[in-house]
């Protein structure tokens, strides 16, 4: 009990000398008043209060006291914006709950609020309509006459006991101050996880005032996009197939299921290594970062280019055995543009049978990587070519 009594003296006085409170006696007096009596147990009247803090003298003991109730009015709302700001990441909560004077110590993490999911409502829409559109298919397509359970690629996620997650790479923010005074999410393309965000924090101590972590993430347009294509295919062969974030992915889900990602290649999460560890006779490069390396130093390196006339992106379609009979099928891209044309043309069927032709051994073999060169504009594929398969 002592060290927790040292611990809300140690917020105590934390509280009293911010922003909030400093410029206040009374507040502070009150509020300090408030806890003492709280740690002994008591729960004080406003007449109490009044004459044992303020030194008052009441004729008639049972009248209210409106200064009172002001003081502790302005109590509450002082801690509402404490905790809002200075105090967001403090240990302890204190809680003057209305009609009440004394305090309640509360753990932070009683007053985080819910995660804020409203940003994956179009894709929770959209996956409602396809799980429709895909039970529609099923009725349709006779057993016989479905060619998708024979395609290469989707054959072995159809004929394979485990389920598959598709897991949809999403993308890391911070939060901090905006140019117009409010608080909102940032997000720096060379910054895509909690611990390069330390590493900033490390290198520019004082961004700490203005910058925090964010418990949001976003989602790009590309995966709505590729969810609708790769789920019809499963809605087809029948194959059992969930949606996950690559922030939500535990190591566990690496062993337990069939893996289809897609993402870009700065927000690989646990992938990171599985990517690392393969073989590559080339190479993929931005302007700042090599994405993928190149066994080979003196290997061809492609770099994705971005003009307001067109973009310019190349895209990777890695299939791979996973840990315990399982597969991971990686899309992979810089643009949005990459992966949408990737997943859309190796979800045709017409497509995958013509590369199947030209490239038999790589696919039959059910461990190849494709890469895709992808022009175009604003999401729209002008140009989509084949440049290897290894």
């Amino acid at each position: 009990m002592q060290k927790n009594k040292d611990l809300i003296y140690k917020q105590l006085k934390k509280i009293t000398t911010s922003q909030h409170f400093v410029k206040s006696k009374i507040s502070c007096d009150l509020l300090s008043y408030l806890v003492e009596a709280s740690l002994e147990g008591r729960n004080p009247k406003e007449y109490t209060i009044g004459v044992e803090l303020f030194g008052k003298k009441y004729e008639d003991t049972d009248k209210p006291d409106s200064n009172i109730r002001v003081y502790i009015h302005n109590v509450r709302k002082k801690l509402k914006a404490y905790y809002t700001e200075e105090g967001s990441k403090d240990p302890i909560v204190f809680v003057v709950e209305k009609g009440k004077y004394r305090v309640r110590f509360d753990s932070q993490k009683d007053h985080r609020p819910p995660k804020d999911n409203r940003f994956l409502l179009p894709f929770i829409i959209s996956l409602s309509m396809l799980l429709v559109v895909g039970f529609l298919f099923i009725k349709q397509l006779n057993e016989e006459h479905n060619p998708w359970k024979k395609l290469p690629l989707w054959q072995s996620f159809a004929d394979n006991d485990k389920r598959t997650l598709l897991v949809l790479g999403d993308y890391f923010v911070f939060s901090g101050n905006l140019p117009t005074g409010n608080v909102g999410i940032y997000r720096d393309f060379s910054i895509n996880s909690e611990v390069e965000f330390e590493h900033l924090i490390d290198k520019n101590p004082e961004l700490i005032q203005t910058l925090s972590k964010s418990h949001l993430t976003y989602l790009s347009k590309m995966a709505v996009f590729c969810q609708s294509s790769i789920y019809k295919v499963f809605a087809q062969t029948e194959g059992d197939i969930h949606v996950k974030l690559s922030s939500d992915l535990q190591p566990d889900d690496l062993k337990n299921n069939n893996i289809i990602f897609v993402g870009n290649y700065k927000n690989l999460g646990l992938f990171e290594n599985i990517i690392r560890d393969l073989d590559f006779p080339f190479g993929i490069s931005s302007t700042s970062e090599q994405l993928i390396s190149a066994d080979d130093p003196c290997a061809q390196i492609y770099e994705p280019e971005d003009s307001s006339a067109k973009e310019t992106d190349y895209a990777l379609v890695i299939n791979t055995p996973g840990f315990s009979d399982n597969r991971f099928l990686f899309f992979l891209s810089s643009h949005d543009i990459g992966n949408i044309s990737a997943v859309n043309q190796l979800t045709s069927p017409d497509y995958l049978l013509q590369l199947s032709k030209k490239h038999p051994k790589q696919l039959q073999s059910n461990d190849f990587k494709a890469l895709y060169k992808v022009e175009g504009i604003n999401k729209t594929d002008l140009s989509f070519e084949l440049l290897r398969v290894d």
